[in-house]
């Protein structure tokens, strides 16, 4: 877990976005390491310490209803961070965040975080714009879960996480579906079904494969791609 003399390369698309000046502010703080399968990113209600920049894997922010139990309200993988709430001025979420799939990521403290967003407005209005984009996510989220059929919205869920991992090949349980999904893992079934009699997946036992990306796209009405517009949006502009 060495510090890093520098962020080049880098697979995290948020810190690849950063000038030289706010890329100096944050690498010798940075250390690499790897995410664990379930491991906590930030608990809830408890004071965030740390805030990672995954370059492989996926996160999960999910919350806890009395009466659906845990359901994930959004994710998190190589276009963005953990730790929004302190991004904002805040020390904590009401919010689990944990690994649903491992890989690796850039991680630093809330307090250095802090301390370079005091030095640099650049930093803090790139941070902030990506609070933004994942607000989005979370609110066309809520639309999906309320007016989407189950398997729409399981297909949009595997779009995202096709983005975020790059590949068609993707490592999940039903388990973990359900808790996405907010539904009974019978649920996940019929719905895991669903999409693989239409051709668009094929379900194995802990991994699902995209077979036909346009026609889940499709598939999902709508509720898919405008966060991803926004993120697109976001990257012109930092390019620019």
């Amino acid at each position: 877990m060495a510090n890093l003399a520098n962020l080049d390369p880098v697979s995290n698309q948020l810190l690849s976005f950063l000038s030289a000046k706010d890329r100096n502010l944050l690498a010798p703080n940075l250390k690499r390491i790897p995410l664990v399968l379930r491991q906590n990113l930030e608990k809830a209600n408890q004071a965030i310490e740390n805030v990672y920049f995954p370059e492989d894997g996926i996160a999960s922010v999910v919350g806890d209803s009395e009466s659906v139990g845990a359901i994930e309200i959004g994710i998190i993988g190589k276009e963005g961070m953990t730790g929004l709430m302190v991004v904002m001025g805040n020390d904590r979420s009401p919010y689990d965040t944990f690994v649903q799939v491992a890989g690796s990521a850039l991680v630093l403290s809330a307090k250095n975080l802090r301390s370079a967003m005091k030095k640099s407005p650049t930093l803090q209005d790139l941070l902030m714009n990506n609070v933004q984009v994942f607000m989005i996510q979370t609110s066309q989220t809520a639309l999906a879960n309320a007016a989407g059929l189950l398997s729409q919205r399981l297909a949009r869920w595997l779009l995202m996480v096709e983005d975020r991992l790059s590949t068609k090949q993707i490592p999940l349980t039903q388990e973990f579906l359900a808790i996405m999904l907010g539904v009974q893992r019978s649920g996940v079934s019929i719905a895991l079904a669903d999409l693989e009699s239409r051709g668009f997946i094929s379900s194995k036992r802990r991994l699902i494969v995209i077979l036909n990306r346009p026609a889940l796209e499709k598939f999902t009405n709508g509720s898919y791609g405008l966060a991803e517009a926004e993120y697109k949006r976001r990257v012109k502009r930092s390019k620019s």
